[in-house]
């Protein structure tokens, strides 16, 4: 993900087969690291929201029920894999959970000194982050880990700047009658130029390209 990286050794065994004495994973003779920080996970309020009572919300693809409770087996195995990725880079920060849940996913927060070295250029290193922590927790525990990790408000700064380049470009294309084409996008950042203008009815939205490369594009609507 771009924070450095350490010797390791890959071992590959058949499913179902036992090990030998001599598959046992080996011992390590580096060093560990000093002072190596253990980080705890607590719960961070927000002061600014107001507690939402607890309540089923259905999706709007297929009315699906999107989870308003967090799963304390999730909360737990992906605070101790963050941690680990954490303390594995030497990176300090802190790990907090959310009070409130996003989308129905547990969200956890990392503070610290050097938590924006994990947002990386435009979120990218965030988001594999997020992707590979979710893959593990997934892995583990046999079941979807449905998470969202952010560093000091970071996704939310994003979202509201996507809004807001949104809403004037969608402006500049009503009155111009040209379509815009916008840089190429993650495919979260995508869905948030496209929820932004989902309602207006003198624009639309789609994405093209492939890949690194897709992008949303803003056409006008003819009356």
């Amino acid at each position: 993900m771009g924070l450095g990286g350490h010797p390791a050794e890959i071992e590959v065994h058949i499913l179902g087969g036992s090990k030998s004495e001599s598959e046992k994973p080996k011992k390590s003779t580096r060093k560990p690291k000093k002072d190596t920080k253990s980080n705890k996970i607590s719960t961070k309020k927000e002061s600014n929201q107001e507690k939402k009572p607890k309540k089923e919300i259905k999706s709007k693809k297929d009315d699906t029920p999107i989870s308003v409770e967090k799963d304390p087996e999730i909360e737990k195995t992906v605070g101790k894999i963050l941690n680990n990725l954490i303390n594995a880079t030497g990176l300090e920060a802190d790990v907090y959970v959310r009070e409130q849940m996003e989308e129905g996913s547990i969200v956890f927060e990392l503070e610290g000194k050097d938590s924006g070295l994990l947002i990386g250029r435009r979120g990218e290193t965030l988001s594999s982050l997020e992707y590979l922590v979710r893959l593990m927790a997934s892995k583990t525990l046999d079941k979807r880990a449905n998470i969202m990790i952010d560093v000091e408000d970071y996704r939310l700064r994003r979202k509201e700047k996507l809004e807001n380049i949104a809403v004037k470009t969608a402006e500049k294309v009503s009155k111009t009658g040209k379509r815009i084409t916008l840089e190429p996008m993650s495919p979260a950042d995508r869905r948030i130029v496209h929820m932004a203008l989902a309602e207006l009815a003198n624009v639309s939205t789609q994405s093209r390209g492939e890949g690194l490369h897709r992008k949303v594009v803003i056409n006008p609507v003819d009356d």
